[in-house]
């Protein structure tokens, strides 16, 4: 009797205590994304935009696992050529993934990536920065235009 509680306490004893991973109906993953605002459009110079897009888990001590995350393209058929529209007119702009605006932030289509996080010991919480351009040169009526980017997130 006394063995079988001694193999008990140490099993008890080395059991790590350390956060789980989230992801579960306990500890549920959220995303948020803020609005890309360019303002008001002049077309003799250029617009940017930065967006920021958190995953976090509802437990703030849990650990992330890896994912990735996603742009859709929006009002265009193709990532790469996203576009603002009010009625019949249209702005083309994109959404980069650094302030280089070489790398179009999409769905892998298009010539576009998604973003890849690695959770090597990462509490509860990552964001990403999405680097809005709204390129120079684009005569359109005045108006307020609008497009919607659903952001996916995959473990």
């Amino acid at each position: 009797m006394r063995i079988s509680l001694a193999v008990l306490t140490l099993l008890v004893m080395t059991r790590p205590a350390s956060a789980l991973l989230c992801g579960t109906i306990l500890d549920p993953i959220t995303v948020s994304a803020t609005s890309l605002n360019f303002g008001v459009y002049v077309p003799s110079s250029a617009a940017t935009a930065n967006t920021t897009i958190t995953v976090a888990c509802t437990l703030p001590l849990d650990l992330l696992n890896d994912f990735h995350v996603s742009l859709s393209a929006g009002n265009s058929l193709d990532p790469a050529a996203r576009l603002l529209q009010q009625g019949a007119s249209r702005l083309g702009y994109n959404i980069y993934t650094d302030g280089s605006y070489m790398t179009v932030w999409g769905d892998g289509t298009g010539g576009s990536l998604s973003q890849g996080y690695s959770s090597v010991l990462s509490l509860g919480r990552a964001s990403f920065t999405g680097f809005g351009r709204l390129p120079q040169g684009q005569f359109v009526p005045a108006g307020a235009y609008g497009d919607r980017i659903t952001v996916t997130v995959t473990f």
